[in-house]
């Protein structure tokens, strides 16, 4: 069966936000794995916020990459949670509860901050609800880390896999998730397609979301003049 290897991505102007758009899982898979090998290699700590199986492919990918998963986390330099138990322990009457937020993660900051100086962050729980269009709850998730962001320092990468869409609907998914990053700029996509079809297909949404984001009256000017070069 063939299968796309496409990324789209977005990042804030320093780098510490980034939001990959992946086509499929296993795409979704390497992205994040690369993600957390960078921080594992330079000593940082890494928080894992994942779906069961998407956690445990993470963590055999790193293991076969040659990491000392076991020994990692013992030493509480990789810790992972589930990310629709905390999801579900973030809300209340299914509405995001932004003190809770606030205080979970920002205990989860300070205990890798207490061994560690850098942290980055995986943060799978705006993909479940994105997938299930609760763009309300995603977007109030989406603002309340940009809110942490500006009192805690650490890196967060938000992935998004358009596995199981329609080709047909790529364009109103890489939307929605447009609306929930509007402070991002866009960069380009990258890996290789071998289904010429579909990689047309995520190509010309891809093109039509990044004209909206140039256009955006959001964004500063000096960032939206990035986005046509």
């Amino acid at each position: 069966m063939n299968m796309i290897s496409r990324v789209w991505h977005l990042t804030d102007p320093v780098g510490n936000h980034k939001v990959q758009v992946c086509d499929n899982d296993i795409s979704q898979e390497e992205v994040v794995t690369r993600y957390i090998q960078g921080g594992l290699m330079k000593g940082e700590a890494v928080i894992v916020l994942a779906r069961p199986a998407l956690r445990r492919a993470l963590m055999s990918n790193i293991d076969v990459l040659g990491l000392d998963v076991k020994a990692m986390r013992n030493m509480g330099q990789i810790r992972c949670f589930d990310a629709e138990l905390l999801l579900s322990s973030l809300q209340m009457n299914g509405v995001l509860d932004e003190r809770a937020f606030q205080d979970r993660i920002i205990t989860l900051l300070q205990v890798s901050r207490s061994q560690f100086d850098q942290i980055h962050v995986f943060c799978g729980m705006i993909d479940r609800v994105w997938k299930e269009k609760q763009s309300i709850t995603a977007m109030q998730l989406e603002s309340s880390w940009a809110d942490l962001a500006r009192t805690q320092e650490f890196s967060l990468l938000c992935s998004y896999s358009l596995d199981g869409l329609d080709a047909a609907l790529y364009e109103e998914s890489l939307q929605r998730i447009d609306e929930c990053h509007r402070h991002l700029i866009s960069c380009d996509s990258s890996e290789a397609a071998t289904d010429q079809a579909a990689q047309d297909a995520f190509e010309t949404a891809w093109n039509r979301v990044k004209e909206r984001l140039a256009t955006s009256p959001k964004l500063p000017s000096e960032i939206t003049q990035t986005l046509l070069n």
